[in-house]
């Protein structure tokens, strides 16, 4: 007969969950409570019928609810969880509880997520604070104590003793507790029965399960013990996903959904850094200008100098973007900038003791695992007191970043003046000479991830609309208004200087440079939305992005970071673009327009006044949604709406089509679908843009002479398009440049040979060796500006 917790059996006499319960002698975790925990490679938990477990008074954690659960391994035994149903993660009953992810193995976290901490709160709850643990390693498991080293000998320090054992069975008498990890081999009757009287005679069992990709036995091994003590739950043969809210892949997903009825929860000491110390260190090795190594308490990290970005070194060249530097156009000039930045680091740095900082508003570690913290030293004055981050600033050897950090501010200030004076790596920018790029009339959009656009009472206005979704694309909707019709992407509130946009449609992602599959440069998304703003402003400076509430790390939000070429067609076009972390009237003063994306944070109300008083005194303010984002997100962008007096809203849905779209990725509609009465649709600058549209009609990979290898470039454009800077690819980094002041005119062709020859209007010639195999090859061509135009593949 199952025992039910104390917990359970009262949830049940007061006839219903046990959450919210005030228990007497039960301490809550209502303060100083672990942030969040990460549950990588994770199962959910089901009830004992292997149904959904929907009884709150036995689960301890739930996902989400941006998560999903699927049948990883495609065999059709995962119970899925409905859209509106909480997927369980942990379970209690009895004195068991099940975990649907290991949680403390020393290769699958950094120990900054309060995993640590969450375990062994449930190993206090349960054995008082000591006892000993075994760690079963005789049924065939990958995860044995030696691959949660770190956190036994943690459990070890705060009272207990953790051994491994492969004879479960006749070792649980000298045991108060067992670890169950994954099992790949089933248990014998006898060893269940010894699992019953050990568990009977007050003994506990921690059974931690993972996601099944690859049709393992182990969740049908966990569960053979679960139904042989007649639990409340089992575990699921499913993996559970979450594309918004996790550790960097959508299979390590984050949560801070605790039923803090159980005492899991109290924030305590653990294995991560304490991002409220200061740790006095000693460099090891300046890496480059923004990595140092320094020692922590026994052990050699990686510092990633918070707030700002050096240029790479040349090894590292293929990381840098000149796009993310205002006003420079040259990688080869960012890569001896590099060398610059890294001896500045170690001549300041180099054998010193540092003071290793951290901010607030910041997570501890970056999604590459490195520290992120400010490092103070000795620059002469006998103290600590100089901070290296600010200095790298200030001596121009770095760009701010437009993240949330708090000396955001003070740091662009420095950055600003550095610019102004041309100081090192800023000596060669000049965003007024950045070379024109995508200037074209705008023919067709794209906008990734998207949600619609509705009012308060439901429908917006055709008079509102000018860009509606392909009559291809379908609504998913999350409690969201219905469209019969055409679904608007965009809608304009003029009266308001308002502009809401279904999605983050200017995301750098989707940049084939950036990794994106398809080449998307031939889609007017910057155009539109420059168009947009001076549609809705009096104003004529800069455009500004949001950066400071939570944008920079949410996958579904963007600062200025995720933007950078935007900021170069902008540059392009003589406007700057900047980040801005908190809206004051200082911060606005000036700006054209102001982009916000969908924030994690919410806005306090003198920030909303300030915007107020901006749009007054001429300037825009244009909303981006998501139609992958959380509630609580959505709600922020529509409660800024509403305080800046429009009724256009975010919709509660997410906008797909399986036809019109980028990649053959529905998640990424296309639309031509225009109002083209609204005066939007024009290139910028008609006339004097780079309204261009170039081809690579032909190749002949295989001639008889090397100038009978070729490949044809046409201007598909109506005006003639000046191709200095411009340059041709192939797949193995063999690079053609256009030489200086070389036009093609409209409807030309150029051909480029690759032997030797006199350089024509219509012949080129790439210099004397075979370029093109025979075997297949792709032909890469890229702007002045280095932005991949169009790609060629045969």
């Amino acid at each position: 007969m199952r025992r039910r917790t104390f917990l359970s059996a009262l949830a049940a006499t007061a006839g219903g969950s046990a959450a919210g319960i005030e228990l007497t002698g039960r301490t809550f975790a209502a303060t100083g409570q672990i942030s969040e925990v990460e549950f990588y490679s994770t199962s959910s938990m089901l009830n004992a019928n292997s149904a959904p477990l929907t009884d709150d008074s036995y689960v301890a954690a739930w996902a989400e609810d941006t998560a999903t659960n699927g049948d990883g391994d495609g065999t059709g035994d995962a119970v899925l969880y409905g859209e509106d149903t909480p997927i369980p993660l942990v379970a209690s009953d009895w004195n068991v509880v099940g975990f649907g992810s290991m949680l403390v193995t020393n290769s699958d976290t950094n120990w900054q997520k309060g995993n640590e901490e969450f375990v062994l709160n449930v190993w206090d709850d349960a054995l008082g604070g000591s006892g000993t643990v075994l760690w079963d390693e005789g049924h065939g498991q990958y995860y044995t104590r030696a691959k949660s080293s770190e956190f036994a000998t943690y459990a070890e320090n705060n009272g207990y003793t953790v051994t491994a054992t492969s004879s479960l069975s006749s070792d649980l008498s000298s045991a108060d507790a067992a670890v169950i990890t994954s099992p790949g081999n089933s248990f014998t009757t006898s060893e269940l029965s010894a699992l019953g009287d050990f568990v009977a005679n007050g003994g506990w069992l921690f059974l931690h399960d993972q996601s099944d990709y690859g049709n393992y036995d182990s969740t049908a091994n966990l569960n053979d013990i679960a139904g042989y003590l007649d639990l409340a739950f089992r575990f699921n043969d499913d993996e559970v996903l979450d594309t918004i809210q996790n550790a960097g892949n959508d299979y390590e997903p984050v949560t801070t959904q605790f039923n803090t009825s159980f005492d899991y929860f109290s924030d305590r000491d653990g294995l991560g850094l304490d991002p409220n110390k200061t740790y006095t260190v000693p460099v090891e090795e300046v890496l480059d200008g923004d990595t140092v190594k320094v020692t922590v308490e026994g052990t050699v990290e990686s510092i990633r100098i918070l707030g700002l970005d050096t240029p790479e070194k040349s090894a590292n060249s293929q990381y840098e973007r000149v796009q993310e530097w205002e006003g420079i156009e040259s990688n080869t000039y960012l890569e001896a900038e590099a060398d610059k930045a890294t001896t500045f680091g170690k001549d300041e740095l180099s054998g010193k003791t540092v003071d290793l900082v951290f901010d607030s508003n910041e997570p501890v570690r970056d999604a590459f695992g490195r520290v992120l913290g400010y490092l103070y030293y000795d620059a002469g004055s006998g103290s600590r007191d100089t901070l290296y981050n600010h200095e790298l600033v200030k001596e121009g050897h770095a760009r701010v970043y437009d993240s949330g950090f708090s000396k955001h501010d003070q740091f662009l200030a420095s950055e600003a003046s550095a610019r102004s004076n041309g100081t090192n790596v800023w000596s060669e920018s000049d965003p007024s000479k950045s070379s024109e790029i995508r200037d074209n009339p705008v023919d067709d959009l794209f906008f990734p991830q998207t949600a619609s656009v509705r009012t308060t009472a439901g429908a917006v206005s055709d008079s509102r609309v000018p860009v509606y979704a392909a009559s291809s694309a379908s609504q998913s909707l999350d409690g969201g208004y219905s469209y019969g019709g055409d679904i608007p992407l965009v809608g304009v509130d003029e009266g308001s200087s308002v502009a809401v946009v279904g999605g983050p449609f200017i995301d750098e992602g989707y940049e084939s440079a950036e990794g994106y599959s398809t080449d998307t440069s031939s889609y007017e998304n910057y155009v539109f939305l420059t168009n947009l703003v001076d549609y809705l402003s009096d104003n004529s400076g800069d455009v500004l992005i949001d950066g400071g509430h939570g944008q920079f790390n949410a996958g579904y939000g963007l600062s200025a970071e995720d933007a950078a070429y935007y900021m170069r067609y902008l540059e392009g076009q003589d406007t700057g673009f900047e980040g801005v972390n908190e809206f004051t009237s200082t911060n606005l003063s000036g700006a054209r327009a102001v982009v916000v994306t969908t924030p994690p944070q919410s806005f306090s109300q003198s920030e909303i006044d300030a915007l107020n008083s901006y749009v007054a005194d001429g300037g825009a303010v244009v909303l981006m949604g998501s139609g992958k984002t959380t509630s609580e997100a959505r709600s922020n962008i529509n409660s800024l709406a509403s305080g800046l007096g429009t009724d256009l809203r975010v919709n509660a849905d997410t906008v797909t089509d399986s036809s019109s779209n980028v990649g053959s990725s529905s998640d990424v509609p296309a639309t031509s679908n225009f109002d083209t009465s609204f005066p939007l649709f024009d290139a910028y600058t008609p006339g004097t843009s780079s309204d261009y549209s170039v081809s690579i009609p032909t190749i002949s990979e295989d001639g008889a002479t090397l100038n009978d290898e070729y490949v044809d470039i046409a201007n598909d454009g109506s005006s003639a398009l000046d191709m200095t800077g411009w340059s041709v690819e192939d797949e193995a980094g063999n690079s053609y440049q256009f030489p200086g002041g070389f036009t093609l005119g409209a409807g030309n062709t150029v051909r480029l040979h690759s032997g030797d020859g006199t350089d024509s209007s219509t012949d080129l010639y790439w210099g004397g060796s075979y370029i093109w195999n025979n075997g297949g090859d792709t032909v890469y061509l890229f702007d002045s500006s280095g932005t991949q135009h169009t790609t060629y593949s045969y």
